[in-house]
């Protein structure tokens, strides 16, 4: 599939702050593609998105952008709960179609997707898992299946952000937004990186400030044990107030390997050591997210995605509910043994 001398043709749904993001690289950092169309629930976001891509057009709502006939390819950027219904939609419509996390905020929704998509006999969805294109993440993962250090034995990660989104409020904020909105990265990257699924995920919580009410856990600290006998632990904290950090070590048996700082350089003088930390996930990510696009666009046109899958999607969302589970209960979680369907190329 491709687009025409412009490249191809990508609509947008969603001009929040991923969307203008994703909209940004594609229009102006990414070759042989162009950004045909633009939605959002607030039309003068769109619109100022729209404008500054050119020629896009600016849409009245989601489904008749994806089903319009001068739309080749769609980013879905919208809220989460939108994600599932949009991603059947492009699937009805034959589309492929990059979808910001999650792929579902309930395995149901999810496992429907994945269905939908062997049913259709093609590989039309990818997940916007970033971390498996950021130059630090691949680089351990190349460490890894390298043998460097060995059979990996335990996964150590930990995932802080600085506060809580600018267009949430703290009435918004949920375990459940926690966990599907944030742990939900590092449920994949323990996957991707050791090549093993998640079979019994055991969480606790707490609360670090009264004002998210009592049963909301902004802090989660998570433990996963996988297929091959690996263990994980996962720090998920988004309210941690100095910057925004994501990084692991994998500790295997004959050595470890860590996540290096992306940019910033240790700076010795009057007698302290100093490295400035990012403060958002744009700044933190942003290599990782162009680099994303731009496989992503070269997949089209190949013919081939070879990104982060439906199944991938599916997987995550289990351990994501899995893990709200356990924060509620008390107990461990086990998750369901499921077998994989083939996954046909586009």
């Amino acid at each position: 599939m491709r687009g025409d001398s412009d490249g191809v043709a990508v609509g947008v749904v969603g001009a929040g702050a991923m969307g203008t993001r994703h909209a940004d690289n594609l229009h102006s950092k990414v070759v042989g593609v162009r950004v045909a169309g633009v939605t959002d629930a607030n039309p003068a976001r769109a619109e100022a998105v729209a404008a500054k891509c050119g020629s896009a057009k600016v849409f009245e709502d989601a489904r008749s952008l994806i089903e319009d006939g001068g739309i080749e390819a769609v980013l879905i950027a919208s809220p989460d709960d939108t994600h599932a219904g949009l991603v059947l939609e492009c699937l009805r419509s034959s589309k492929p179609v990059l979808c910001e996390k999650p792929l579902a905020t309930g395995s149901e929704d999810a496992r429907k997707i994945v269905e939908a998509e062997a049913q259709l006999g093609k590989k039309l969805v990818q997940i916007g898992f970033m971390r498996r294109y950021d130059p630090q993440h691949v680089a351990v993962k190349e460490v890894v299946d390298a043998g460097a250090i060995g059979r990996p034995l335990l996964f150590e990660g930990w995932h802080r952000n600085v506060a809580l989104p600018p267009f949430m409020s703290v009435e918004d904020v949920t375990t459940e937004f926690v966990t599907f909105a944030a742990a939900i990265h590092d449920f994949d990257s323990v996957r991707w990186l050791l090549g093993q699924e998640i079979q019994e995920v055991y969480a606790r919580g707490v609360n670090t400030d009264p004002a998210f009410g009592a049963v909301t856990y902004d802090l989660q600290l998570i433990q996963l044990s996988l297929s091959g006998g690996c263990l994980a632990t996962i720090e998920v904290y988004v309210t941690a107030d100095y910057g925004y950090e994501v990084g692991l070590e994998l500790v295997g048996e004959r050595g470890t390997a860590r996540t290096a700082s992306p940019r910033s350089p240790v700076v010795r003088r009057d007698g302290a050591q100093s490295r400035a930390i990012e403060q958002d996930f744009p700044e933190r990510f942003q290599t990782a997210y162009l680099i994303e696009v731009e496989q992503w666009i070269e997949g089209i046109k190949n013919g081939r995605l070879i990104g982060p899958d439906v199944w991938d999607g599916y997987t995550s969302v289990l351990a994501a509910e899995g893990c709200v589970a356990s924060l509620r209960s008390g107990m461990p979680q086990r998750l369901p043994s499921l077998e994989r369907p083939p996954l046909a190329e586009v």
